[in-house]
């Protein structure tokens, strides 16, 4: 019996191996991805005291937070896709919250988005998970420093420009008729 593509047989196989082993492809393991978070982000713990608080596993997602005593870091990725970084006041998280990428923005690193960007799809091969991350790391340390060490005073910032780049997602989903 065929199923989208899959005999029964192998579809219950691909199921189970896909349920049995969470968070692993075949070119990713867990204790890969672990080693790689370790090593790309222990200059965070010397230099600016962060420590890894929490790694949440989903089936083919991560998320980990580190912590030091004024701001949160969260990174997040999802396997076969480009790893995104959270940085928080640890005191009011939810509230006071913005993106390495918003960051990068404000700083003139990077260019602000298009509203159509907002519904590509994002791949990235998994071997380029480690170059990537260390990337950003180099980018967190050199342009969020003032953030590592708990002066938030750009925040507001990012959160407006992050707030008119939704506002022009609105415009482009009731203009292009897209689906969220």
């Amino acid at each position: 019996m065929k199923l989208d593509g899959f005999t029964q047989d192998s579809g219950i196989t691909y199921l189970f191996t896909y349920l049995a082993h969470p968070f692993e492809s075949e070119t990713m393991k867990k204790s890969e991805f672990e080693k790689i978070i370790d090593k790309t982000f222990r200059g965070l713990e010397t230099k600016y005291g962060f420590k890894k608080v929490e790694t949440t596993y989903q089936q083919r997602s991560c998320a980990v937070r580190f912590q030091n005593a004024t701001t949160e870091l969260g990174l997040t990725y999802e396997i076969g896709g480009i790893p995104w970084l959270t940085i928080s006041d640890l005191s009011h998280p939810e509230e006071k919250q913005s993106t390495l990428e918003w960051l990068l923005v404000e700083r003139g690193v990077e260019k602000a988005p298009t509203p159509d960007a907002a519904f590509l799809t994002t791949k990235m091969e998994e071997n380029k998970l480690e170059v990537v991350l260390k990337k950003k790391n180099q980018q967190l340390v050199e342009y969020g420093a003032d953030l590592l060490k708990g002066d938030f005073t750009i925040l507001p910032k990012l959160k407006d420009r992050a707030g008119k780049y939704a506002l022009e997602c609105k415009r482009y989903i009731a203009i292009h008729k897209v689906k969220p």
